[in-house]
């Protein structure tokens, strides 16, 4: 249990405190007189950082929104830019485009029959087995 003198020296703090703040309950000519204005100012002081503070996360959500806008504008022209691109290179590798610039710049004609050689360049879809197999196949069918 607490001792009254303890319980008095909690009650003066407390008359103090509420003393400290007669400003704000209205208590004006007191106030003057005593020149009692920490808590006033302290007050308009914490007001005026609330509203700084306040005042500049917005500035700062309005900035944030114009860069949004503007990237999206700029990956918009990207987007364009890409597919635009894309495009020309399906045109340039067109085989019609090629077979155009072979004949008209490079002076190239569609080759004969008989100027066709077609070379064994050693690499077959079938294992040599298999090519032995159907040789001796035919052999055996021509008997």
């Amino acid at each position: 249990m607490q001792s009254t003198g303890t319980i008095n020296i909690g009650m003066k703090k407390a008359g103090e405190i509420l003393d400290a703040g007669l400003f704000w309950r209205g208590n004006l000519a007191k106030a003057v007189k005593r020149r009692d204005f920490r808590g006033t100012l302290g007050g308009v002081l914490a007001l005026s950082l609330f509203l700084f503070f306040y005042v500049w996360q917005h500035m700062q959500a309005v900035k944030l929104g114009y860069e949004v806008q503007e990237l999206k504008m700029e990956k918009q022209e990207l987007t364009n830019q890409y597919y635009y691109l894309k495009f020309q290179m399906y045109d340039v590798n067109s085989l019609t485009r090629v077979e155009k610039v072979a004949r008209d710049q490079l002076g190239m004609v569609t080759p004969r029959a008989d100027q066709i050689v077609i070379l064994d360049d050693g690499t077959s879809f079938y294992p040599r087995w298999f090519s032995f197999w159907t040789s001796a196949m035919k052999k055996t069918d021509a008997k």
